[in-house]
């Protein structure tokens, strides 16, 4: 015997007519493998544990040798090729996965005039052996498939959730803040004309024109912080969109020079709603980090395909840093930086791998790179 038996080979060593290969699940038998093929009544067939000599097999983990069966269930029945009044002899053994785990059941049938004798049934425990552990690894695989699929909706649903938050806040600060500061300015433009008209009123329009000043900056640091709170043009226009939106605008009048580079051949429509907001915040985070600190004259932002995968780069030819430094320390000059925290734990998140390289002078690459 080479490799996992089938329900055939298992036949044909024993000269059943027929092999059942059960999967257990701790409450019920699920067929995992027949011959001969039914693929119309597979499905069907279901035996609660415990139920049936099948069902006791795996509850109790012994084998059961039966010169005459006659089972109850009508699809089992048809499985095992039984007209009304027939019987089978039936040979049932447990199929154990790893510690002992009671993975499946490996149940034989053929001929009453053709009992299966104690020797095969030794015989027959080395197949079980083997599909017990091929059972129990699809087992825990499907088991790990579900927690992944389950921890990528929980993912996927905390950073929905988090963006929305950012937008209910975005929107409560335009209605509410920035609309009472535009509101104060026009106020203390009113006021200065007031002032205006009065005898030694120097001194009060100085202070009534710093305010407004004041309220001025406020109005268009508010305006700021609303668009790094929340990318309309990502919710409307999608990642390659925002990603301009956010290169035209990250850098003012006095920044850097801040290029955009997209692959024109590629198409990102298939970066899910939650990855597209993951690697918008990457790239926000990375070109604030070049523009505020790096002291550049250049970025380089971009987005490329690589096979099934998504790569976002940030480069610049600022003043660099030591990487390993850097994160031995979150202290730098006095002044605490998350944002390399920040960046990892979103790679983290949407399971993308993250590459930095920087030395001191040479400037700076962060690469992103998200499998789809």
């Amino acid at each position: 015997m080479t490799g996992v038996p089938t329900a055939q080979d298992v036949a044909a060593a024993f000269s059943a007519d027929g092999v059942l290969v059960f999967a257990n699940d701790g409450a019920e038998l699920t067929l995992s493998d027949v011959w001969p093929a039914n693929p119309a009544l597979t499905p069907l067939l279901r035996i609660a544990v415990g139920f049936g000599v099948t069902g006791l097999v795996a509850r109790n983990g012994q084998p059961v040798l039966l010169a005459e069966d006659s089972p109850r269930n009508p699809v089992h029945r048809q499985l095992l090729g039984l007209a009304p009044g027939e019987t089978v002899a039936r040979m049932c053994l447990p199929a154990l996965g790893v510690e002992g785990v009671l993975s499946g059941v490996l149940a034989l049938h053929r001929s009453p005039a053709r009992p299966f004798r104690r020797e095969e049934l030794a015989e027959a425990t080395a197949y079980a052996a083997v599909l017990g552990l091929h059972l129990h690894a699809e087992q825990l695989w499907g088991a790990v498939h579900r927690h992944r699929s389950e921890r990528d909706r929980l993912i996927a649903a905390a950073i929905s959730a988090q963006e929305a938050e950012r937008r209910r806040i975005a929107f409560d600060l335009h209605d509410g803040v920035t609309t009472a500061l535009a509101s104060m300015s026009f106020h203390l433009s009113a006021a200065d004309l007031s002032v205006a008209e009065l005898p030694g009123a120097d001194r009060a329009r100085a202070e009534v024109g710093a305010a407004r000043q004041l309220a001025d900056l406020a109005y268009q640091q508010t305006r700021v912080a609303i668009s790094g709170l929340h990318s309309l043009v990502l919710d409307d226009l999608g990642l390659v969109a925002a990603l301009e939106s956010l290169a035209q605008t990250a850098a003012g009048a006095d920044g850097p020079v801040v290029d955009l580079v997209v692959d024109s051949a590629a198409v990102f429509d298939d970066v899910p709603d939650h990855a597209a907001a993951a690697l918008y915040r990457i790239a926000q985070e990375t070109l604030g980090n070049a523009v505020k600190h790096a002291r550049a004259d250049r970025v380089v932002l971009s987005l490329r395909r690589v096979g099934e995968s998504v790569v976002l780069g940030c480069t610049d030819d600022g003043i660099g840093f030591d990487p390993e430094e850097r994160r031995t320390s979150r202290i730098d000059d006095g002044a605490q930086h998350f944002g390399l925290s920040s960046i990892a734990e979103r790679c983290a998140l949407i399971e993308a791998s993250l590459r930095l390289e920087s030395m001191p002078g040479r400037g700076t690459t962060v690469l992103v790179e998200l499998p789809l």
